[in-house]
């Protein structure tokens, strides 16, 4: 209660000085890639290393005895895509800095979007990038960790770890019941418009159609999923089915991303006819469906018991099960290296202030200490890693990249194929 009450004034204190920060890149054209070819952000073997792993996606994209090569390359896309957002080898202001990720971006060949809603400088949480591609159908959705630029905001919002109870809105996307901190980030971006306003494929072809008519610009004030789409021709004229969204995060952005999965796919709270509450799956024409979660060393975000450390159940309650249920969890990878701090905090018998359940949903990547790559096709994935920062993502994109190399020299006649460069839409 006094901790609470501590934060609440806080709050107050400093909302006078909040603003939105958004940040949108100009759309992509033939010369602009040929004049992006190196990094600002990051290293230019970084860059490589996308492009490389973007290629391998494209050539398994349909072929199916290449599910465990495609998965490593579309993980290590991630991760280079969350190297990139933490643009941490540049000096210069916060702007400066989103417009060099946007720019490396750029040299991957997507259009992006920042995002970083403020209602105090406490709430100034949780950052996140929007990439895409034209026509590819699928946005990337990407939640940095601990963003410098933001001071101390985001570990304000690590430090809220108590189990928050739920608090159902009849209609309003479900946030599953968990991390305190998390859940936050995802109410601000529900209140700051980012799910709204088109809630089917229809509003959001009408939204889009009534856009090109005006013959105006963009309105750049607000970065939402459907104003990214008309904004770059995201959706695949060709295609009826969802837009696809593949959610991926580090650290505490990778707590903010299970937070988020429920609403990314439409899942709302419904009153049940005995007066209880439940979880709704998203309405039939919701015009987008997560196909993919890929988890860099997620901290504990979705909490199975209650402030009595009782097992709660029940659909509306159990975080764990309602994901199960509506298929997240199937699609949800959870990447965790020996060593690393973060994958533990908050487990029953440590330095905790809430009751959680020690287990981690999804798929488990496991990366125990090694020299050699390992990988298994059975679950769980492993892949053995040699780096003294068990942490940082970097460690984990290089781990990855090695096993996706692993994986192709392995393959019958790998060592005559050609690679050659990504055309499709990843």
């Amino acid at each position: 209660m006094v901790r609470a009450a501590v934060f609440a004034l806080l709050g107050i204190l400093v909302s006078a000085c909040a603003t939105d920060q958004h940040y949108w890149a100009p759309p992509l054209d033939a010369v602009r890639i040929q004049e992006s070819r190196s990094a600002n952000c990051v290293d230019n073997e970084i860059l490589l290393a996308g492009r490389d792993a973007l290629a391998v996606v494209e050539q398994t994209r349909r072929d199916p005895d290449n599910a465990i090569e495609k998965i490593f390359a579309e993980m290590t896309v991630s991760a280079v895509i969350g190297e990139i957002a933490y643009c941490d080898s540049m000096e210069g202001e916060e702007e400066e800095k989103i417009q060099a990720a946007l720019s490396d971006f750029g040299a991957l060949s997507y259009n992006a979007a920042y995002l970083r809603p403020r209602f105090s400088s406490l709430t100034t949480f949780p950052s996140v990038y929007l990439l895409s591609k034209p026509s590819s159908h699928r946005i990337i959705v990407y939640f940095p960790g601990v963003d410098a630029a933001a001071g101390p905001a985001d570990l304000l919002q690590s430090l809220k770890a108590g189990a928050a109870e739920d608090q159902p809105v009849a209609g309003q996307p479900y946030i599953p019941r968990g991390h305190d901190g998390f859940r936050e980030g995802i109410a601000n971006l529900i209140n700051d418009g980012f799910f709204l306003p088109a809630k089917s494929l229809a509003e959001l072809e009408e939204e889009c159609s009534q856009s090109a008519k005006s013959d105006r610009a963009p309105d750049r004030k607000t970065v939402s999923l459907a104003g990214f789409i008309c904004t770059y021709d995201v959706a695949d004229p060709t295609r009826s089915d969802p837009i696809e969204l593949v959610v991926a995060g580090h650290s505490l952005g990778a707590g903010v991303a299970q937070s988020a999965l429920g609403a990314f796919n439409g899942m709302t709270w419904i009153r049940e006819p005995a007066g209880g509450w439940a979880v709704a799956a998203p309405e039939r024409n919701w015009p987008f469906r997560v196909r993919a979660a890929y988890l860099y060393s997620p901290p504990l975000a979705l909490y199975p018991r209650d402030e009595g450390c009782n097992r709660v159940s029940g659909g509306a309650v159990n975080p764990i099960d309602v994901y199960t249920v509506h298929g997240l969890t199937d699609l949800t990878y959870s990447i965790i290296k020996e060593g690393d701090p973060v994958p533990n905090l908050w487990r029953p018998g440590g330095p905790s202030i809430n009751c959680v359940e020690g287990n981690h949903f999804g798929k488990m990547v496991s990366i125990p200490r090694g020299e050699e790559p390992d990988i298994a096709a059975r679950t769980p994935v492993t892949i053995k890693w040699d780096n003294p920062f068990p942490h940082r993502l970097q460690s984990y994109r290089k781990a990855l990249a090695n096993a996706l190399r692993r994986t192709q020299d392995d393959r019958p006649g790998a060592k005559d194929e050609k690679i050659s460069e990504p055309m499709g839409g990843y």
